[in-house]
């Protein structure tokens, strides 16, 4: 890895953690213009913080739908399960 990418990429994970200075930000812009690999870097951490915050801010078991036959199999198992362990 090149020493400018690397320190882009330190420069990116710190943007996702900090508020960076005008320097840092144009060095990043430049360097974007520049380095494929460096933006699209950039770019799979940004949809990766977005796909984590939207998950963050949903309550994940109002979300999710099981079939009513899912629902039974999975309370049978454990049922069965805890019955086993009873004996």
């Amino acid at each position: 890895m090149k020493h400018a990418c690397k320190r882009v990429s330190q420069l990116t994970s710190d943007s996702f953690e900090r508020e960076l200075s005008l320097t840092e930000k144009l060095q990043l812009k430049l360097h974007f213009a520049m380095c494929g690999l460096c933006r699209n870097y950039h770019q799979s951490l940004k949809t990766m913080e977005e796909v984590f915050s939207h998950i963050r801010g949903h309550d994940l078991k109002q979300d999710i739908h099981l079939p009513d036959d899912a629902r039974q199999h999975i309370q049978s198992t454990l049922e069965q399960s805890v019955l086993k362990k009873e004996k």
